[in-house]
């Protein structure tokens, strides 16, 4: 069972939705899987941050939320592979 997200994941969640064009509050909720004062609290960060902004009744990601995004991405990536590595030693030691 997979432990609870920590804050860099679902601030990845919440960007990865808004750029694949789920963009209004409620698509936001759903698909990043956040409650209303969860996704309240993570907006409100992401703007202040300049990571995102709401333009006519929408989300987006900004440039330099963009490239925050494509960070993570690489984060994430790195974690996944260091864990097969470690999987992999494992085995052959145990």
């Amino acid at each position: 069972m997979k432990s609870k997200r920590d804050q860099l994941e679902i601030i990845m969640d919440v960007m990865e939705v808004i750029s694949d064009g789920y963009d209004s509050k409620s698509s936001i909720m759903k698909y990043a899987n956040l409650s209303n004062t969860l996704l309240e609290k993570y907006i409100s960060v992401l703007m202040s941050k300049g990571l995102i902004t709401y333009e006519d009744g929408h989300y987006r990601v900004t440039e330099k939320g963009t490239a925050l995004l494509e960070k993570l991405r690489k984060i994430r990536k790195l974690h996944l592979e260091l864990s097969e590595l470690i999987s992999s030693i494992s085995e052959e030691l145990y």
